[in-house]
């Protein structure tokens, strides 16, 4: 019994033992799971090519559309997209079939020589202007202006007329009203005259009755009496004569009044038919001119017709210009829209662009005209490209720039990337280091050097900072000074925040 016991506790000693001494020599890999992983890379001489660089999209400045003005089914395709064909090559055939813009075209010629009919036959139009129209026998514009020149002429010389009866009308008036003025101051004029004689009579009758009254002068006064009398008789003859003087006046101004109403009458008439005559022959002319456009409208028509009947059989879809067939909207079987474009060519000799975005620290030292090249020039023999335009990025205008380029190549095709670089020559330099490895806070910018001390238990990595002074930088690498060897390894990245003095360990690609 005592000899199992003692056997226990050796047991537990030599586990107890066994455990410590693991504890001991794994500590340091136990302690590495715990820290940071970081990658590094040795400060070593390097070129710095303040180059811009970027990748995009080819696209055609000045495609030219194909379209096809018609509903047409496909019958096959004879190009691909990226083959070069002529001009007039093939592109499509067509099944031998009616389209239908062609019915479409039938039909809208029935229903303009529909409306021609209805209006050649609709009462406006005299029998002569019908026949000329039937034979064809069309005006010209000189021939409208005349016509129309003559209704103008015709309706103002009733105008004229009627005008000219009421000026006249208005002197007769005037006469007549000369005539009763004159008539009326005769009257009174004769009036007051008679009352002269009788007065004298009646004053010698008084004192002819007088007793009074010697015989002799009785009769001188009945001689007087007399005399008056025949004064009287002889006013009443004369007043008489001035009576019928007024009335045949009168009479001549009432039958020129009468002939005046009815000149008035006939000229009024006359100016009515000459009104209506001109708004009918108006309404002949405007439908004559109207009815000779649709004679236009249809002749267009009906070679719109023809040309569609020589498409229906044996129809092709050519190319009307040289170039790279870089679009094809249609396959076999498929119907063309005439508002889409069937195929699109990029035509040989015209630009292409393309664009891509920077930062706006990239973009500020570039200009418009500046020349740019293809990052793998290699691949190409004939290759330009310029910088058109620098523009604000709409997803970051503050941050970001647009660079627009201008692409001649006749290796080049649109739908294809192309990856460009512009701006200066690349230097050397003694030290640099991967963009990443620069960090910056309140002090400035600096690197954090990977710091490397010997154990029993191994290599331990401690991050220590060093600062650094940036000379030149590109989109890759940075040129550095700073008090620190070359060819020392500097923390590119880490899979946890390091600060200086931090213990880290080594991602395996740095082991």
């Amino acid at each position: 019994m005592t000899q199992r016991r003692k056997d226990r506790i050796k047991n537990i000693a030599i586990i107890f033992l066994a455990v410590l001494l693991v504890l001991t020599l794994f500590s340091q890999t136990f302690m590495n799971y715990t820290l940071p992983e970081v990658a590094t890379q040795a400060v070593q001489p390097g070129q710095i090519s303040p180059k811009v660089r970027g990748t995009g999209t080819v696209e055609a400045d000045d495609p030219y559309n194909i379209m096809v003005e018609e509903t047409r089914k496909i019958s096959s395709v004879a190009v691909k997209v990226g083959d070069k064909v002529k001009k007039d090559a093939v592109i499509y055939y067509l099944e031998d079939k009616q389209s239908k813009e062609l019915e479409d075209a039938e039909k809208t010629l029935d229903e303009m020589e529909t409306a021609y009919e209805k209006g050649l036959f609709s009462g406006t139009l005299s029998d002569s202007v019908i026949t000329r129209l039937r034979n064809g026998m069309n005006d010209t514009a000189d021939g409208y202006q005349y016509r129309l020149r003559l209704l103008q002429e015709q309706y103002k010389a009733a105008e004229d007329a009627v005008l000219n009866l009421q000026i006249a009308d208005a002197a007769l008036a005037l006469q007549q009203q000369v005539l009763t003025s004159n008539q009326a101051w005769t009257d009174a004029e004769r009036q007051y005259d008679s009352l002269t004689p009788n007065y004298s009579i009646a004053d010698l009758e008084k004192e002819l009755a007088n007793p009074d009254t010697s015989s002799d002068r009785k009769a001188e006064i009945q001689s007087m009496i007399a005399n008056y009398n025949q004064d009287i008789s002889q006013w009443n003859n004369e007043t008489a004569q001035v009576d019928q003087h007024f009335a045949a006046e009168q009479a001549g101004i009432a039958y020129q009044q009468a002939f005046a109403d009815y000149q008035q009458a006939l000229a009024g008439f006359q100016l009515t038919t000459a009104e209506k005559e001109k708004a009918d022959k108006l309404a002949e002319l405007l439908l004559e001119i109207d009815l000779v456009s649709q004679q236009e409208q249809m002749a267009k028509q009906r070679q719109k017709i023809e040309d569609l009947k020589k498409k229906a059989v044996g129809a092709t879809v050519i190319s009307p210009v040289e170039g790279t067939v870089t679009s094809l909207a249609l396959t076999a079987g498929e119907e063309t829209d005439p508002e889409s474009p069937a195929a699109v060519i990029q035509v040989d000799g015209k630009p292409m662009s393309t664009h891509f975005s920077v930062t706006t620290e990239q973009a500020k030292n570039l200009k418009v005209g500046d020349a740019a090249e293809a990052q793998n020039a290699w691949f190409y023999t004939d290759f330009k490209a310029t910088l058109s335009a620098i523009k604000p990025d709409s997803s970051d205008p503050a941050g970001h720039k647009q660079l627009y380029f201008t692409i001649q190549s006749p290796e080049v095709q649109a739908g294809q990337s192309v990856s460009l670089q512009i701006g200066e020559a690349a230097k050397q330099y003694e030290m640099t280091v991967p963009n990443s490895a620069i960090r910056e806070d309140n002090n400035g910018k600096f690197v954090l050097l990977l710091q490397s001390k010997s154990s029993p238990l191994g290599n331990r990595y401690k991050a220590q900072r060093a600062d650094v002074q940036v000379i030149a930088q590109d989109d890759k690498i940075t040129a550095i000074s700073g008090a620190f060897d070359s060819w020392s390894y500097v923390i590119t990245t880490t899979t946890a925040p390091v600060k200086a003095g931090d213990q880290v360990r080594l991602s395996n690609e740095n082991t």
